[in-house]
């Protein structure tokens, strides 16, 4: 009977599962293929996980540690590796810039549907970054295979060894996480990797990283962008409630572009909306530094203060573009290509 079955295709199946468990499985709608990126930086696993420890928060509190993870899909070198107290999109840049500082920038991040992997602000960095972001369908956690593996050895090696420690801290997971991703996990061979380990392969492999920006420019670029409207009154404009003071330099604009992190309203900064380029760093209205009384004289915005009707007599009879046309065409040194006829002689063309 058992004969029968596998000659006609009949295998045995398991019984369907629910909850957490059924993004673990798949559902036999598509193939499952085993793939590996042929470049170092080619491609970064993104994916976080939540601890079978509990660990005493600073307020005296037991809380159980999300763990974020990045690896490099050729030689599974982890970028990164922290626990956070908690799964947001702050936690996740804090992550990820680390990450990109640490190795580089690579050409794609693969990650899962999370809401803090499709927020605004991390999109947007991934976008000004030049990184492609690649998620993973709904309940198709298997897509993701590499970092699911690697959970396995965390909770396995590395929780099983800080298992036995009394009132376990987040600095101290942290620093034990740091410490065994680099002297254990990167130095031992890894299976898949023909007998390398992953640092071996990380430095002998093929890379496409790029030099990442530095910090301060890194965080600039995990921002949404929205416009706002400017109050004339007193030239402020409002971001979640928290008020900016827009430079006076703008004053004659009515609708403006900014860009700010809704965990971050210390700064925000205003941008062209067709360029992208930031104008300025705007910060919020501080109402008591203004209680002493003293103002600033308005500067004229600098537009023309001729009567309506009334134009200057440009020096270059030439419109802007035309001006713009023939420098170009000088800068070149080539004579016009047409032959020139003289157009001094006067006799007409002879009729019949």
């Amino acid at each position: 009977m058992l004969r029968f079955f596998r000659a006609e295709g009949l295998w045995r199946q398991r019984e369907p599962v629910s909850g957490a468990q059924r993004a673990a499985l798949p559902d036999g709608t598509r193939e499952v293929r085993s793939f590996e990126a042929t470049h170092i930086g080619a491609l970064f696993h993104l994916d976080g996980h939540q601890g079978s420890l509990k660990v005493l928060s600073r307020h005296g509190e037991w809380i159980t540690p999300i763990a974020l993870c990045v690896i490099d899909d050729c030689s599974r070198l982890i970028c990164h590796l922290q626990w956070y107290a908690h799964e947001n999109t702050e936690c996740l840049v804090h992550c990820v810039a680390q990450a990109l500082q640490r190795r580089g920038l690579p050409r794609t991040i693969y990650s899962d549907n999370g809401s803090a992997m499709i927020a605004g602000e991390f999109t947007a960095g991934l976008h000004h970054l030049g990184i492609l972001a690649l998620t993973t369908p709904p309940r198709s956690a298997w897509m993701n295979g590499k970092q699911e593996t690697l959970w396995n050895r965390v909770e396995g090696r590395l929780l099983a060894m800080l298992d036995a420690v009394p009132n376990l801290t987040l600095q101290q997971l942290n620093d034990a996480s740091h410490v065994w991703a680099e002297h254990e996990y990167h130095q031992s061979v890894h299976r898949e990797l023909s007998g390398a380990t992953p640092l071996q392969r990380f430095l002998a492999g093929p890379s496409v990283l790029r030099e990442c920006p530095d910090a301060a420019t890194l965080h600039r670029h995990f921002r949404i962008q929205v416009k706002r409207t400017q109050r004339r009154s007193d030239g402020t404009l409002s971001l979640d409630g928290v008020r900016f003071e827009v430079p006076q330099v703008f004053s004659h604009l009515r609708e403006l572009t900014v860009r700010y992190a809704r965990w971050d309203r210390s700064q925000a900064d205003l941008v062209d909306p067709r360029t992208g380029v930031i104008q300025a760093t705007i910060y919020p209205l501080d109402k008591t530094h203004h209680a002493d009384g003293r103002r600033r004289r308005i500067k004229p915005t600098g537009l023309s203060s001729r009567p309506l009707g009334t134009t200057a007599a440009p020096s270059d009879p030439h419109a802007p573009l035309m001006r713009h046309l023939l420098a170009e065409f000088a800068a070149t040194g080539l004579p016009p290509a047409y032959l020139e006829l003289d157009d001094t002689s006067s006799d007409p063309e002879p009729t019949a």
